[in-house]
C-alpha cells in the first residue's frame, strides 16, 4: 500500500512489479549477506508447501546515481530468492557479479584448454565482495538502462500458456566491483582509464570526467588521488607529470608521453 506523509492512501510514486525501492542505479558497500528461510503455501487450502531461501544483501554508505523518487537513507537491502537457474533474478545478478570477478584472471586462467585454467568453483565468489563497493543497476529498459530479461512468470497465463510464460522482468544487475572492474571494460584497469581521460585535457576537465567514470570510481584510492589539489605531492596529475608520463602545455593541457 502506498501512503503519503499524512497516512492517506495515495496513487502517486507507484513502483513497477516487485521492485521494492525507488533506486534504479547506485553504488554502495556490501556489508553483509544473511539468509532467511521462508515457507510458502497453505496446506489447509490444498496448496503445496515449499521452502525458499532468501538472501538479504545489506548495503551501506549508499551513493544514489538514479532514483525515481527521493531516497535519503544511507543503507539499502536488496533481496534475492536463491536459485541455481541462470534464468532467474538471482541467476541474472549472480552471472553479472561472476563476469566482473573474472576480470581479475588472465586469459590463460579462463581457458579450459590451458594448463593454467582455474575452474569456476575455485575462483572468487560473492563472499569476496563483502566490504567492497558494488554498483547495481535495475534492468528495466527505462531511461537508457539495460532491457529487462525474459524470466518465467507463473502469473502470466493465457490459453496457450496455462502455467505461465517468459515475460520481461525488471531485476538487478551488478555493473561494478571496487578494485576489480566495471562491466564492459574488461582488459582496462582504472589507472589506464585515468591516463586516457587525462590526455588532451586540463586538470579541471580531467577531474570532472574522472569522477563520473564508473571504472575510475571503482578504485577508491585512485579517486582520492585524482580529487587532490594539483600541488599535492600525491595528486594524480602531479605524480604522472613528475614521473615523466605526461607533459603540460602552456595552456594547462596534459599530453601523454609516447611509450610511457
Amino acid at each position: 500500500m502506498v501512503t503519503t506523509s499524512n497516512g492517506m492512501v495515495s496513487v502517486r510514486n507507484l513502483i513497477d512489479g516487485d521492485i521494492s525501492t525507488p533506486l534504479r542505479k547506485f553504488t554502495a558497500i556490501l556489508d553483509s549477506m544473511p539468509t532467511e528461510e521462508k515457507v510458502y503455501g497453505d496446506e489447509s487450502k490444498g496448496e503445496k508447501k515449499r521452502t525458499s531461501t532468501v538472501v538479504h544483501n545489506n548495503f551501506k554508505d549508499l551513493e544514489v546515481i538514479e532514483s525515481v523518487d527521493v531516497f535519503q537513507f544511507p543503507i539499502v537491502t536488496i533481496d534475492f530468492t536463491l536459485s541455481n537457474r541462470k534464468k532467474s533474478k538471482f541467476g541474472i545478478y549472480g552471472q553479472s557479479v561472476a563476469d566482473i570477478l573474472d576480470m581479475q584472471y588472465s586469459k590463460e586462467q579462463l581457458d579450459p584448454t590451458n594448463p593454467a585454467y582455474i575452474k569456476p568453483d575455485k575462483r572468487a565468489d560473492l563472499n569476496s565482495c563483502i566490504g567492497k563497493r558494488l554498483g547495481l543497476i535495475m534492468m528495466d529498459g527505462e531511461n537508457g538502462r539495460p532491457a529487462a530479461p525474459l524470466l518465467f512468470d507463473g502469473r502470466a497465463t493465457d490459453e496457450k500458456n496455462p502455467r505461465g510464460k517468459d515475460m520481461p522482468t525488471p531485476t538487478w544487475q551488478c555493473f561494478m566491483i571496487e578494485g576489480v572492474g566495471v562491466a564492459g571494460q574488461s582488459g582496462l584497469n582504472p589507472t589506464d582509464k585515468a591516463y586516457q581521460l587525462l590526455d588532451g585535457r586540463t586538470s579541471q576537465q580531467f577531474r570532472q570526467a574522472a569522477i563520473l567514470d564508473e571504472l575510475v570510481r571503482s578504485d577508491v584510492q585512485l579517486l582520492a588521488a585524482i580529487s587532490s589539489p594539483d600541488s599535492a605531492a600525491n595528486s594524480f596529475v602531479n605524480v604522472v607529470k613528475t614521473g615523466g608520463m605526461f607533459t603540460m602545455s602552456a595552456d594547462g593541457i596534459y599530453h601523454r608521453v609516447a611509450g610511457k
